[in-house]
């Protein structure tokens, strides 16, 4: 990976979720490419290997965190497991907050919709 000289990420954890394919992956390439640790997200457990994979292979830190965004309580473990994960230490997200969970008391926004993979 060739670091970006616009800004550092190193020591971040980048949540991505839809991040297995389109327009995700190629947001989880880019915060990779600024240092990130990458958190694939989604639903589909073989995508998400595979981009984590490619990731890796490109010598990224990335992990993938199986969960449905529309389920506050898999939103909350999902956030803990990439915040303890071996992707990084700290966490930062490209995700919308469920209400309730550690994000939004963190970042009080919220952009409506599901995300789906």
């Amino acid at each position: 990976m060739m670091k970006t000289e616009r800004f550092d990420l190193g020591g971040k954890v980048a949540i991505v979720t839809g991040g297995n394919g389109g327009i995700g992956l190629g947001m989880a390439r880019g915060l990779a490419e600024a240092g990130a640790g990458i958190a694939i997200v989604g639903r589909n457990e073989a995508k998400s290997a595979a981009a984590v994979a490619e990731l890796k292979q490109a010598g990224a830190k990335a992990i993938s965190i199986t969960a449905d965004v529309t389920d506050k309580a898999a939103v909350t473990a999902m956030v803990d497991a990439s915040a303890t994960s071996s992707a990084g230490s700290t966490s930062s997200s490209t995700t919308p907050a469920a209400p309730g969970s550690r994000l939004s008391r963190r970042w009080p926004w919220r952009i409506g919709g599901a995300c789906s993979t």
